[in-house]
């Protein structure tokens, strides 16, 4: 009882305020995301980069359109440095995507910080919790974007795009700048496609880790939102978690030694790394689904504290004192004085036969009048 009165100040916070606290959230991950990203390119001073992650994350609480620009623009000079083509592509399809990028922002951000998850070999966790966040078919297509977009970024900073050798490196934004220095834009589309399409293996091999991606984070979101999950939580939960982290380690782990002319090493390079992934998968999804599970539930109603309740035994109809009146009470039939406030009388229920008879109004003309048997 003391941990329910402990925890119900901020639950009670967070159900006032919900809406401003998830969107408050959400827009200082994306700014993150993007201020992380702008500051590695080293174009703007370090003080405008603060200033420009600092508006963002203020504007994207109540204007997510005006902070979404302001990250594109933020994000196409330093493109616009590297190469001409990738900032119009870059310009294009943030255009094209606006309206599904805004709406979902949580979504969005979490993909983008792929490539920076993977650093630490928590990339795992974006199609899992895209899952668990938004339901299967939205957490497909997150899984599927992520993996296709950490994928994208490592080629073009010229590294191995399976996501086997990608984790525990981020992408050099000097490599991207060296390898798309002086491109045209058909030079810049097959610089981008090159990586993806060396050979119809690695095709096969790297549209299978896309797919298996997709497949974790469409199972995890399609059974997290099952009534039986919901009620067994948090060990429903955990299977779940576990099953999708399963999903991904057959992916990472089983493709090279299938298709291993796609790979250079079909053995694991760090057997360790996809096994901490998987419990960090495990964990972290148990926790989040769980804490969320927990917030949403109603605000318990508030105990008086030092005020014990009185427990009456069967037999007494009042508490026991030690000083009280005689219990003689006047005899009176019309309102007598020993019968508590809840005790009714009977009230006898007439007739049909005693009702009078029902006669139509005489200055109706319009009345339609039924006779029913």
């Amino acid at each position: 009882m003391m941990t329910a009165q402990l925890f119900r100040g901020p639950h009670s916070l967070y159900r006032r305020y919900q809406a401003l606290l998830e969107s408050a959230l959400t827009s200082i991950g994306f700014a993150v995301v993007v201020t992380v990203s702008v500051n590695s390119t080293a174009v703007f001073p370090y003080n405008w980069v603060v200033v420009t992650g600092v508006a963002i994350a203020i504007l994207g609480i109540r204007w997510p359109l005006l902070a979404f620009i302001i990250a594109v623009a933020a994000m196409t000079y330093p493109l616009f440095t590297i190469n001409l083509y990738l900032a119009v592509l870059f310009l294009a399809i943030s255009a094209l995507g606006h309206r599904l990028f805004v709406h979902y922002l949580g979504a969005t951000t979490l993909v983008l910080a792929t490539p920076l998850l993977a650093q630490y070999h928590l990339h795992w966790l974006v199609p899992i919790l895209g899952g668990l966040w938004w339901g299967g078919a939205v957490g497909a297509w997150i899984g599927g974007l992520a993996a296709l977009w950490g994928k994208m970024v490592a080629g073009m900073a010229g590294m191995d795009i399976d996501w086997l050798v990608l984790a525990g490196h981020v992408p050099d934004t000097a490599d991207v700048a060296a390898r798309f220095d002086g491109a045209n834009s058909l030079n810049t589309l097959l610089l981008i496609v090159e990586p993806f399409a060396a050979t119809s293996t690695v095709i096969l091999y790297n549209l299978l880790q896309i797919i298996g991606w997709a497949v974790a984070g469409g199972f995890v979101g399609g059974l997290a939102w099952r009534r039986w999950v919901k009620y067994s939580a948090p060990w429903s939960i955990m299977v779940v978690t576990a099953a999708g982290g399963l999903i991904m380690l057959i992916t990472h782990v089983g493709l090279p030694y299938w298709l291993t002319d796609a790979v250079t090493d079909p053995v694991v390079q760090d057997p360790v790394a996809p096994l901490f992934s998987l419990i960090v998968v495990i964990i972290a999804g148990t926790i989040v689904y769980s804490v969320r599970e927990s917030l949403d539930l109603p605000v318990a109603p508030k105990r008086k504290l030092g005020v014990r309740r009185q427990t009456r035994k069967p037999g007494l109809s009042q508490p026991f004192k030690f000083f009280k009146r005689s219990s003689k009470e006047p005899e009176s039939p019309a309102a007598p004085a020993h019968e508590s406030v809840s005790t009714r009388r009977p009230v006898r229920v007439p007739h049909h036969d005693e009702l009078p008879e029902w006669e139509p109004p005489k200055n109706d003309s319009g009345l339609i009048m039924l006779e029913i048997d």
